[in-house]
């Protein structure tokens, strides 16, 4: 029942009519048997006040959380001399658990609490009126309302920065928790923050004028992993950390309003304690590019001592007798460690081609890696280490290294009468368009490829032309050409540049190598 229904009329009426009857009977009894102490009655002289709201938000609405509310209370024996109220969550309190506060005011603005993770929360306020005996309203007046932080506070960062205790440098902390990489931090600095708030929750009075209700009281914290949430009050703006370890860190921080909401969404500051080491290969001087590159050295059967590649070059296969002789291929590395304060140095160094498992090197000491028994080979060589702290280089060195270089494709296919038999089309060849007509609209398509390291002889052959896609692969004899004949469609018989892709794989023992190719062409009329 709302509080505002429940004062029936007949309420004060039963009163009045009550007290009337008792005095009659008390009258009458004294008449007729005197006025005697045994038989005499207590009587009720002073009645409990009712309370009475009157300016409340409607029954279970949503209204900002700095609310008005107004009272009054009646006595009809008496005074009102004062009131007390009551704020509890939605659901209603035994009476005897209500935490009452006393005033003599008839209406307050009040800021109701929401709560620091919801933004919306319901209330009960209940009134209650005193009378000048101290007769409390056993039935206090309340309402039911929901109370809403609109506007969440914001925090921001005024500083956020590392810096080294010995020499002073510092480094500003800029990445956030959307960030796709953290700031990484030396080991040994100290991380500090300093921050600000502000809550823009406005309202509209009663005169219509807008008022900023929202105060920032008070802020919550955390550094994860390491320490919990910290809750402190409005001039807690300064947070410093030092003898950190070797791990990923997120500052998070919420600004708390008057309301008690912190927001949903905190502001963060992430980074890496420790700077990872540094893998690397070594490096030679190229004379082809001029410039100083990761290499690496290649040794074989088919030739003497060690032959100098660098990194993305490729390692010829060369064949002995009927066989390729495989290759072996010789990395050597280094690391570094720049900020080893533990003086512990790097250990644990792996390697790995492709996207295998992380193996061992097998004698670190040398800071040699070995890869025998390569034949066609595509590898990407990566490798790592470890600091003093047992944090592992994040960008492992990489390098690229192939065995077995690709098929070409021959100029000429031969001489005949001393003069050489060339592939058709050749490379941006121009053909008339009366000469295809004369053709039948058809090209017959004719290539060689040849094994630029000697281990193949024969080789497999599909084309494509408009399509994506290849077609049904042809193996011609040792030293003759692959044949194919290119229908040309209608709509292609005009002037223009074309394409034939042709796709080349090796028949060899243990050194198949494909390589995909296009060869450019042209139809043109009154061709030169």
């Amino acid at each position: 029942m709302h509080a505002n229904d429940r004062r029936r009329p007949w309420g004060v009426l039963g009163r009045r009519i009550v007290f009337a009857l008792t005095l009659a009977g008390a009258v009458a009894v004294m008449t007729v048997f005197g006025c005697r102490d045994e038989f005499a009655t207590d009587i009720d002289t002073n009645r409990p006040p009712d309370t009475y709201l009157t300016g409340f938000p409607a029954e279970s609405t949503t209204t900002v959380y700095n609310v008005h509310l107004y009272w009054y209370g009646n006595d009809v024996d008496g005074v009102v001399t004062g009131y007390e109220y009551a704020i509890t969550d939605s659901l209603p309190l035994a009476d005897d658990t209500l935490a009452y506060h006393y005033t003599t005011r008839t209406d307050s603005i009040f800021r109701i609490q929401v709560s620091e993770q919801a933004q919306v929360l319901g209330h009960r306020f209940y009134i209650r009126a005193i009378d000048n005996e101290g007769q409390v309203d056993p039935e206090p007046a309340w309402t039911f309302f929901a109370a809403a932080d609109l506007i969440a506070p914001s925090a921001r960062f005024t500083r956020s920065e590392a810096w080294d205790p010995e020499s002073g440098a510092r480094m500003e902390l800029t990445r956030d928790s959307d960030s796709a990489a953290p700031d990484t931090v030396p080991a040994g600095w100290n991380v500090g923050f300093h921050w600000a708030g502000v809550d823009t929750e406005e309202v509209v009075n009663e005169l219509g004028e807008v008022e900023r209700v929202g105060e920032v009281v008070g802020y919550r914290f955390s550094l994860f992993p390491g320490q919990e949430i910290i809750s402190g009050g409005p001039g807690d703006t300064t947070a410093v950390y030092d003898q950190l370890e070797s791990v990923r860190y997120t500052f998070s921080l919420f600004a708390v309003d008057d309301a008690g909401f912190a927001g949903l969404d905190p502001v963060t500051r992430v980074f890496l304690w420790n700077q990872d080491p540094n893998t690397f290969y070594e490096q030679g001087f190229n004379p082809v590019t001029g410039d100083s590159l990761a290499h690496f050295y290649a040794s074989s059967n088919a030739w003497e001592g060690e032959h100098e590649f660098f990194a993305g070059d490729t390692v010829p296969l060369i064949a002995q007798g009927f066989f390729p002789a495989p290759v072996t291929v010789r990395v050597v590395y280094g690391a570094e460690d720049p900020d080893d304060i533990l003086g512990a140095g790097l250990s644990d160094f792996q390697y790995r081609t492709a996207a295998g498992l992380w193996r061992a090197v097998p004698n670190p000491e040398s800071f040699e890696i070995s890869l025998p028994g390569l034949y066609a080979s595509d590898l990407i060589l990566e490798l790592r280490c470890q600091d003093g702290f047992g944090r592992k280089d994040g960008t492992p060195a990489r390098m690229n290294i192939h065995v077995n270089r690709a098929p070409v494709l021959l100029d000429t296919l031969g001489f005949v009468g001393g003069e050489p038999v060339l592939p058709f089309p050749q490379r941006n060849q121009a053909i008339s368009l009366d000469s295809l007509a004369a053709w039948g609209n058809v090209l017959h398509v004719r290539v060689m490829a040849a094994d630029p390291d000697s281990t193949a002889r024969r080789f497999f052959y599909q084309f494509r032309d408009g399509s994506f896609l290849y077609g049904d692969p042809v193996s011609p004899s040792e030293g003759e050409p692959a044949e194919y004949d290119l229908t040309i469609d209608e709509q292609w018989r005009q002037p223009g540049n074309y394409a034939i892709g042709v796709r080349i794989k090796e028949n060899a023992y243990q050194a198949n190598r494909q390589v995909d190719l296009v060869v450019p062409f042209s139809f043109c009329r009154d061709c030169p």
